[in-house]
């Protein structure tokens, strides 16, 4: 998947309540070409920037892993792109 693709599908998931592997549910959204990502549980948006969202794509695509242990080291918001990724 490309970051112009993964915009897209974040873009097509605006609105629509997401979970993430445990449950939690969340919504996404694009803001500067960059999704971020709403947690129910504060309401508060987060992100960690473009570069983040491209090393996890990366890392998706050597083999789809859906688990958040496996992209410690290149985003804080794993779980949330994996709950994108798997919807």
């Amino acid at each position: 998947m490309t970051y112009d693709e993964l915009l897209a599908k974040c873009r097509a998931l605006d609105g629509k309540t997401l979970q993430t592997k445990t449950g939690k549910p969340f919504r996404v959204g694009i803001f500067m070409d960059c999704p971020y990502f709403i947690p129910l549980s504060t309401g508060l948006g987060r992100s960690d920037g473009r570069k983040a969202a491209e090393r996890f794509l990366e890392r998706w695509n050597q083999g789809h892993s859906p688990k958040t242990s496996d992209y410690r080291d290149v985003t804080v918001n794993a779980s949330y792109f994996i709950g994108v990724m798997l919807d």
